[in-house]
């Protein structure tokens, strides 16, 4: 939805805005009843304002692991070529650990950063969606 694949229209939880079908009278995602919250045809902008940042949080982390480990790769790669000139082994062991590096950064990238940003992520869409459900249910 954030990235214009998926619509803002249709019918949805009036609670939680999951999708629903039109021959569902609940919410398979948090159990309530079409009867107790209607269902909606729009999602408010502030619940699609609460995903954008959960999701760029996510993103920010991930981005962090793996241009932190690049980093830290360049430096560790450079060693051989301050400590013993530009020599034909020097520059191979430059190449190989900054590779290395490269590899290892990417899957931390993928496994801790993936990790961390979603748990991130997700307790900044938890708060906000507290408040927003406690503004919305109590009227303001």
């Amino acid at each position: 939805m954030l990235a214009g694949r998926a619509p803002n229209a249709g019918r949805f939880c009036g609670y939680c805005y999951s999708p629903l079908a039109a021959e569902r009278e609940s919410c398979p995602y948090c159990g309530r009843s079409v009867g107790e919250w209607a269902a909606v045809s729009r999602i408010p902008a502030e619940v699609i304002a609460m995903y954008a940042k959960g999701h760029s949080r996510e993103g920010m982390v991930v981005r962090t692991v793996a241009w932190g480990g690049l980093t830290v790769g360049v430096v560790v790669a450079l060693l051989p070529l301050v400590f013993a000139s530009a020599t034909w082994w020097a520059i191979l062991s430059f190449f190989a650990i900054l590779f290395g590096f490269y590899i290892l950064s990417a899957n931390l990238a993928n496994s801790v950063g993936d990790a961390l940003g979603y748990r991130w992520g997700q307790s900044i869409m938890r708060r906000r969606w507290e408040r927003f459900a406690a503004e919305r249910e109590g009227g303001g």
